[in-house]
């Protein structure tokens, strides 16, 4: 990690859960970041806990931001050319899970995981690979995907977002792709945790109410399980990649098996 010292992060969706602990983590390896997520409040106390703590940890940055907003992304990536140099690495770790079906499911809640989850990751990709080209900087860029992007869940409900993730894993390679086609040598890697124990996750076993459905309670990952595989990636060296790395609690599977009750996905479809 010593070749990313003093250079500068953006992490997406940085306020709490994977995002947040990402930001600890880099800073601890005196990475410089510019955290951005919606919640003004939680930005300001994660910064006011990380940053005096000496030469050897790099600073918090924050700025609130909705990047499914595009000229909102625009104005961070400029103001970190102007103010900071550049970006040497991205994190695009924002996402959203939204319980909404196939069948009865609403369109706005369709738009908010493909908005969030594929487009605003791409535009934030964007703008980083054209930072990093400005300022001559080989960077790296970290798409914070799902193992529901490798497999078809059999979560009833749950079929939009296992599609958004599924793009991922295809924007992901296709950026690789057209970076390589251009003779840049910005890295793109894609990580891919199973279940994390985050707020998003407990919403959704709340939602869902079953006892034995997929994520089972002592099968998940913690969220600095995460924020340890980005650091291992960044780890590399300039001639190795690692293109794509899938994360899971020991006993977990790719591909779940489980079924949920049909108590439970007539209690979804009136919900």
């Amino acid at each position: 990690m010593e070749q990313w010292k003093g250079k500068i992060a953006i992490v997406t969706g940085a306020s709490a859960g994977i995002g947040e602990a990402i930001v600890v983590k880099l800073v601890q390896y005196g990475v410089h970041v510019v955290a951005l997520a919606r919640r003004e409040v939680k930005l300001k106390e994660l910064a006011e806990s990380l940053n005096g703590k000496g030469n050897d940890y790099g600073k918090v940055h924050i700025k609130v931001c909705d990047v499914t907003d595009e000229q909102a992304v625009k104005n961070v990536f400029s103001w970190v050319d102007s103010a900071l140099g550049g970006v040497s690495i991205l994190i695009n770790n924002a996402g959203t899970l939204k319980i909404s079906s196939l069948l009865n499911g609403k369109l706005e809640d369709w738009q908010d995981m493909m908005n969030l989850n594929v487009l605003a990751l791409n535009v934030c990709s964007r703008e980083a690979f054209q930072s990093m080209t400005r300022n001559k900087i080989d960077g790296h860029i970290i798409q914070v995907n799902s193992t529901t992007g490798h497999s078809l869940t059999p979560c009833f409900s749950l079929k939009m977002y296992n599609a958004t993730k599924h793009a991922v894993r295809v924007l992901c390679e296709g950026l690789r792709h057209e970076i390589q086609l251009v003779g840049s040598k910005i890295k793109v890697s894609s990580i891919s945790p199973g279940a994390v124990w985050t707020d998003l996750l407990s919403d959704v076993l709340e939602h869902i109410k079953e006892p034995n459905s997929t994520v089972q309670l002592n099968n998940a990952l913690k969220t600095e399980d995460v924020a340890n595989a980005v650091i291992s990636t960044l780890a590399t060296p300039p001639s190795v990649l690692i293109a794509e790395l899938i994360i899971m609690a020991n006993g977990s599977l790719i591909q779940s098996h489980n079924q949920l009750s049909p108590a439970v996905v007539e209690n979804l479809l009136k919900s």
